[in-house]
């Protein structure tokens, strides 16, 4: 992180609970679902799991800027794909 950017988390987030009071900031956003480059991620077979064991799109595809085509670079979809199983048997306790 560099040293010259500080940033006070507790008064940014009671800024934030003050414009949208209906908004809980403690819960995270659930992961996004919508492939951002249709065509590319059907064919997809690059694929990478989180912690928890969700598996996400990782497909890349060149994003083009709206006033100048020629000017373009890569990104990565990272669109959720299958959410990771809960729960199941467990045979020992883990400690």
């Amino acid at each position: 992180m560099d040293e010259g950017i500080s940033i006070d988390i507790d008064r940014l987030k009671k800024k934030l609970q003050k414009r949208f009071p209906n908004y809980n900031f403690d819960i995270p956003p659930e992961p996004d679902t919508k492939h951002k480059s249709p065509p590319i991620c059907l064919n997809n077979k690059i694929f990478y799991t989180d912690a928890e064991g969700n598996k996400y799109c990782g497909a890349r595809y060149k994003q083009v800027q709206d006033d100048n085509i020629y000017h373009w670079e890569y990104k990565v979809c990272h669109a959720l794909v299958e959410k990771a199983k809960q729960g199941g048997k467990q045979g020992e306790i883990p400690f």
